[in-house]
């Protein structure tokens, strides 16, 4: 039975051509101007980076390792929390919005309708996510959902232990979760931990999804569906 469900965004909820085709291009165009100007929130990203690199790291090492990160969609925090300050700006001026797939919107409001508690997982910062949701084409999607985990308040999207660090953080038992994805690697460790973890197969996917259940929209799940 399904107590709670988890979405990621990336390639599930979202196409991946929302992210990667706009919303990546817009952040990488604007990092070194931010990390050089030392807008608010930069100085954080920089002693993050200088964390992983090294203390005797200067501007232009943080810069360039930025860069590198963003050009291998490597999911480290600094950069994460970086893209979502670059972010809020752009939709706060209207010059970005999220994106959704038509069957989400009519998903999430029947799962509130059924009182079933709703959170995002997403390795793009809490605040991006709350962003990408309260300024969508669809309207503002925020009501629907009951809170948020990136890698930094629920950890690495692929090991079982960030899954049960959820779990614990939301109060539900593992095996009444139900996490959609469309990453196989993140529906295994789901899977290691004991939730219910079900692929989502969005037009041009070509993810194995091996022995886990897969459908192609969210239409007919509710707060009782059994998918295990």
């Amino acid at each position: 039975m399904t107590g709670a469900v988890v979405l990621d965004i990336e390639g599930t909820v979202s196409p991946l051509s929302a992210v990667h085709d706009v919303l990546f291009p817009y952040a990488r165009d604007r990092i070194e101007s931010w990390v050089r100007q030392d807008r608010p929130g930069t100085r954080e990203v920089v002693a993050g980076v200088r964390g992983l690199l090294g203390d005797g790291s200067d501007l232009d090492d943080v810069v360039r390792t930025l860069l590198d990160w963003h050009d291998q969609n490597a999911k480290h925090s600094p950069l994460k929390t970086l893209h979502g300050l670059i972010w809020e700006q752009g939709f706060l001026a209207g010059e970005l919005s999220g994106v959704f797939y038509a069957d989400v919107p009519p998903a999430l409001a029947e799962w509130h309708r059924l009182g079933t508690p709703c959170w995002i997982y997403s390795s793009g910062s809490e605040l991006a996510q709350r962003l990408w949701f309260s300024r969508s084409e669809q309207g503002n999607l925020l009501g629907y959902l009951t809170g948020h985990f990136d890698t930094v308040t629920g950890g690495p999207k692929r090991e079982p232990a960030s899954y049960r660090r959820i779990a614990q953080a939301i109060g539900a038992a593992d095996r009444d979760i139900l996490f959609l994805s469309d990453s196989r690697a993140e529906l295994d460790a789901a899977r290691t931990a004991g939730w219910q973890a079900v692929g989502v197969r969005r037009p041009g996917c070509e993810t194995d999804f091996g022995t886990h259940r897969v459908v192609d929209d969210l239409a007919g799940f509710g707060a009782r569906t059994e998918v295990a």
